[in-house]
């Protein structure tokens, strides 16, 4: 995890750690021990103080989060990743050249289907980056990774699941869906590739939605929920997010066909 800047308290955490130990030094260990004891006290207090809550990665991520409506009726959940482009899942907009975005705090928008990766359920939209108005705070989310390292770590997806469009055409803000990495599975190159599996809850309407990890990176994106097993026994508690590295590969093909 990398340690944020500009975090006083979370250095002050770490000085008063290292302080304590070594005013204790009086009472028992050698240099050697001491020493050991101090670089763990720091250790332990720089994650501490690096490690945002998900509350806080939330409340950074949900104004570049947004309700995709195609015209079928049916809609999903998209989110920025460079201005003029919104990445959401290709079932969410397959059959649409056209689709409506609404934000929580800003007039919705009308953006066009660049392309989509149909095997990976990846689509590109774009807007007019020049005229359109994004809501405070909309910026882009950047890309992470996850890995076998990853594996139990806390996980954010946000979306759209169950929501309605108010009278002012605007939609609130998305839900927060945390869990953690469950595994990496992967599907194969011939459909979805590899894909998060997590037990952060998602529903239909979340599809397209951002995974983010405890550092406010996409690390996946929400796909589907498995609902049985190959062998036809009921899954409770298991779905599935397109990995970053499928979302970088479907973006690249997508802009260079």
């Amino acid at each position: 995890m990398r340690a944020q800047r500009g975090n006083p308290a979370g250095l002050t955490a770490v000085w008063v750690a290292a302080l304590l130990l070594l005013s204790a030094a009086a009472c028992g260990p050698n240099d050697a021990e001491l020493e050991a004891r101090v670089q763990q006290a720091v250790a332990d207090a720089v994650t501490e103080a690096a490690t945002p809550h998900l509350a806080a990665v939330y409340q950074r991520a949900w104004p570049a989060v947004f309700y995709i409506e195609p015209a079928d009726g049916q809609h999903g959940t998209g989110w920025l990743l460079e201005p003029g482009v919104i990445v959401t899942a290709a079932h969410v907009v397959s059959g649409s050249a056209e689709v409506t975005v609404r934000q929580a705090a800003a007039p919705a928008f009308v953006a066009t289907v660049a392309g989509l990766d149909e095997r990976r359920d990846v689509a590109l939209l774009r807007y007019d980056g020049g005229t359109t108005q994004l809501g405070a705070g909309a910026t882009p989310l950047a890309l992470g990774d996850a890995d076998i390292h990853d594996i139990a770590k806390e996980l954010l997806a946000l979306g759209y699941s169950g929501s309605g469009v108010k009278g002012d055409g605007q939609v609130g803000s998305s839900k927060a869906n945390a869990g953690i990495l469950s595994q990496i599975t992967n599907f194969g190159a011939q459909r979805y590739g590899r894909n998060l599996e997590m037990d952060a809850p998602i529903d239909p309407g979340d599809s397209g939605g951002p995974v983010l990890n405890t550092a406010g990176e996409v690390v996946g994106m929400v796909r589907a929920a498995a609902r049985r097993t190959p062998g036809g026994v009921p899954v409770v508690g298991t779905f599935y997010a397109v990995h970053a590295d499928e979302i970088r590969a479907a973006v690249e093909g997508i802009r260079s066909p």
